[in-house]
């Protein structure tokens, strides 16, 4: 009755009632292992990573399942260690009639291809699984992936075969009418994303398998909208910094002082655009020719589409300084700054130019805005900040944050 009185005042006086807030999507995450979150420091895995960059495309989530693990406020999963494929399958329907999940996510095969249980007929049993749970509730959206790579070359050579027949799978279920995706877990990860048991991911690798599912989920929680896909303000709650003062490649590019040999680039709290933090880059130039210096920063995995674009704020404090830029290397070999890809001034994106372009104002926070179509189609492997300039010597120092990639 209160409800119908609220709505008649505000038919009165010309408002609308307010909409009820969306229900979270129910996800479940289903697997082994690497679903439970094994072997990562907190027992999360990759799904608090996961929660926080949908939580940032603005979809609320509620993990669901019969277990819970990690030190996450929303512990819910179906996270079976040592479990294969067969073992899943024997009691989905169990969970799916009772959590009822919108979403399910898919990572089991590991021990399958571990115990040599019927290896060949792995793939069947992965198809027959996914057909099991789209049967029992018609419309649910099953993202299912690769396994990731496994330190023992012997097991590593199983977990490729069985990869390779899952890309069927996906296309003859989606050709059927169901909504089902691969998730690629396996082509972006190193043997250096796994620890030393040789099967799960360090916690670097658990972060590479968040951002891979979140890139997957877009085609089944993100129509139409704008989808952050990596997002940074050097902040607690952000993706922690892969490496600091790491240089890819530098020619003629030393410290700014005090016994420093190559270019800085690092976490610090002197200033930032947001919150506390940025990402803070220092180097002296050494040569009136060519200078160069490339800085690896984040390890990531991140296709990029048509309507990608990158944006991120910059500090520059000396005149060297706007010859700096964020640059992106892609698993295929490609780079930001040899894409011909330009800013939001018709400057091309690369840290010459962009020093010579005269829009960077020193001692203030600027805004650069760099569509990357030129690179659709490709995934971003590195995100680096560079260097490069070909007349001046001398002294370079500033700071970068906010960094957002984001498709739509």
């Amino acid at each position: 009755m209160l409800h119908g009185l609220v709505a008649l005042v505000l038919a009165a006086t010309g408002l609308a009632a307010p909409a009820p807030a969306a229900a979270p999507v129910k996800v479940m995450p289903l697997g082994a292992s690497i679903t439970w979150g094994s072997n990562s420091s907190d027992g999360n895995g990759y799904r608090e990573e996961l929660r926080k960059h949908l939580a940032d495309a603005g979809v609320a989530i509620d993990y669901v399942g019969s277990q819970q693990s990690g030190t996450m406020a929303d512990k819910n999963n179906e996270g079976h260690p040592g479990w294969r494929i067969d073992e899943i399958a024997a009691s989905v329907d169990g969970w799916l009639a009772t959590y009822q999940p919108d979403v399910v996510l898919i990572n089991i095969g590991t021990n399958d291809t571990i115990q040599n249980y019927d290896l060949p007929g792995a793939p069947a049993r992965m198809r027959a699984l996914i057909q099991r749970i789209v049967a029992a509730r018609p419309g649910i959206a099953v993202v299912f992936s690769t396994l990731v790579p496994s330190r023992d070359a012997g097991n590593n050579t199983e977990v490729q075969q069985f990869n390779a027949a899952l890309p069927a799978i996906a296309r003859d279920e989606t050709a059927a009418g169901h909504r089902v995706w691969l998730a690629d877990l396996n082509s972006s990860l190193t043997i250096d994303d796994i620890g030393a048991d040789g099967i799960h991911p360090t916690d670097a690798g658990y972060v590479k398998l968040a951002n891979i599912w979140h890139a997957a989920l877009r085609p089944v929680l993100g129509a139409g909208v704008a989808w952050p896909l990596f997002r940074t303000a050097f902040d607690p709650a952000s993706p922690p910094v892969t490496w600091t003062d790491t240089v890819q490649g530098a020619l003629n590019v030393s410290g700014y002082c005090c016994g420093l040999t190559s270019m800085e680039s690092g976490r610090r709290a002197e200033t930032a655009h947001s919150d506390t933090y940025a990402l803070m880059f220092s180097g002296n130039d050494t040569s009136a020719t060519q200078s160069y210096s490339y800085n690896r920063v984040f390890d990531v995995h991140i296709p990029i589409e048509s309507a990608t674009t990158l944006t991120y704020w910059i500090y520059p404090q000396q005149a060297n300084a706007t010859s700096v830029a964020l640059d992106l290397s892609l698993t295929d070999g490609r780079s930001l700054r040899d894409s011909g890809a330009v800013d939001q001034y018709g400057t091309r994106a690369h840290p010459q130019f962009q020093g010579e372009g005269g829009h960077l104002v020193l001692n203030q926070w600027n805004q650069i805005r760099v569509r990357l179509t030129p690179l659709q189609g490709g995934v971003i492997d590195q995100i680096r900040i560079g260097y490069d300039q070909p007349r001046n010597t001398g002294l370079f120092r500033g700071y970068v944050d906010d960094i957002q990639l984001v498709t739509g």
